[in-house]
């Protein structure tokens, strides 16, 4: 197959319309918004070329300025979809700033060359440009953010820029110059193979960043527990000995606090199981509000849960405890219509601790201590202090 020019305008939107129609296939047709945003920009890339071949046609200025709209509209979703696997991106109000100048700017300069092909593209470059400071833009290190996948997508598209800036220097300087997309140029076959490369690799990035971000979320709910999304069993335990050894290293204190719902087969026979889930969901939300940064809560089995707490010794186990109980009290009838408790041990890291299991074990003795006292209390590992507290 010849690369000339009407090879090259007809085969970008038939490979653009292939790799919108295969990506859902490939990443299942319900998957993040992110990745919706994503293929939203390639069905939107792939009308603006189908305008810019028919438009001509049929309605020339219309078909131009749909065709341009529509391409920017492209890289605005773009930029939205990066924002939905990388955070944040600066620019994002201006992009949607931008789409909304197009319109009026070709349609009033549907007999104006300096506006038609100098400003048009100097706009085009203008969305190009803040896409390519998205991409670019600092973000947090995760597998989803990966560099990799996303300067597999900046560089075309800064090749893009740059020819697409170079149209709009000459469209506004020499208009008589202008290189247009319908003459067969050197330039033109250029711009046409770049925007074929930029497809197929866009495209590429996008299953990228779709993977990073199916790999966090397993690994958050690796880590997760799934009714109450505090740190599982598992978390909780690797968490818990890299608190111990960051304790031992710097030699400050570390406490664990192990609480219980108090007569919760009760609320589950009463209530039934789903209001059972929803005190232990509320449970939950108290306790990750209560907790100070840097503390780690878990739900350990059933209505069992876990905290440890950094620099801290009773007094800060005895005022998480205080906290809890009074947001339980002010919230659990308010929302469930019933009230809901809890007992807890609690324990201190001492020299001969190898693991959290150590801690949770004296712990554990403490809530015997207290569901045999009369529920509804805290009470340190035997031997601790003086009295329970």
């Amino acid at each position: 197959m010849a690369l000339d020019l009407p090879t090259l305008t007809l085969l970008l939107p038939l490979q653009l319309l292939a790799l919108a129609a295969v990506l859902p296939v490939l990443t299942g047709w319900r998957g993040s918004p992110a990745l919706r945003w994503a293929q939203a920009s390639l069905w939107a890339h792939v009308g603006g070329w189908v305008f810019l071949l028919l438009g001509e046609r049929v309605a020339p200025v219309f078909g131009l300025t749909l065709s341009y709209f529509l391409v920017g509209l492209s890289l605005v979703l773009c930029l939205r979809a990066l924002q939905g696997w990388l955070g944040g991106r600066p620019g994002m109000r201006w992009a949607w700033a931008l789409l909304a100048l197009e319109p009026p700017l070709l349609l009033l300069g549907a007999e104006q060359p300096l506006i038609r092909q100098g400003a048009a593209n100097a706009w085009l470059a203008l969305l190009q440009a803040l896409l390519l400071l998205g991409l670019a833009w600092r973000t947090p290190r995760a597998p989803e953010t990966s560099p990799r996948w996303r300067a597999v997508m900046a560089a075309p598209l800064a090749l893009l820029f740059v020819l697409t800036l170079w149209r709009a220097g000459t469209g506004l300087l020499e208009p008589a110059l202008y290189p247009s997309l319908r003459s067969d140029s050197l330039f033109a076959r250029s711009y046409l193979l770049v925007a074929l490369l930029g497809a197929s690799l866009g495209a590429m990035a996008y299953l990228a960043a779709w993977r990073g971000e199916a790999e966090g979320r397993l690994r958050h709910q690796a880590k997760t527990d799934s009714l109450t999304q505090l740190a599982n069993r598992r978390a909780f335990d690797q968490r818990g000995n890299e608190m111990i050894s960051v304790a031992r290293r710097h030699r400050e204190p570390l406490a664990v606090m192990l609480l219980d719902v108090d007569h919760f087969s009760q609320v589950n026979n009463l209530h039934g199981h789903a209001r059972g889930d929803e005190a232990l969901g509320l449970l939950a939300r108290l306790l990750r509000a209560a907790v100070r940064p840097g503390d780690c809560a878990a739900r350990l089995a059933g209505e069992e849960f876990a905290v440890l707490l950094n620099r801290s010794e009773g007094e800060g186990v005895t005022a998480l405890d205080r906290r809890l109980r009074s947001s339980l009290a002010e919230h659990a009838e308010k929302e469930l219509g019933f009230p809901i408790d809890y007992s807890a041990g609690w324990a201190l890291l001492r020299p001969g601790d190898r693991h959290v299991e150590d801690m949770l074990r004296r712990a554990d003795a403490g809530l015997y201590t207290a569901k045999h006292g009369g529920r509804g209390r805290l009470c340190a590992e035997p031997g601790l202090l003086p009295e329970d507290s």
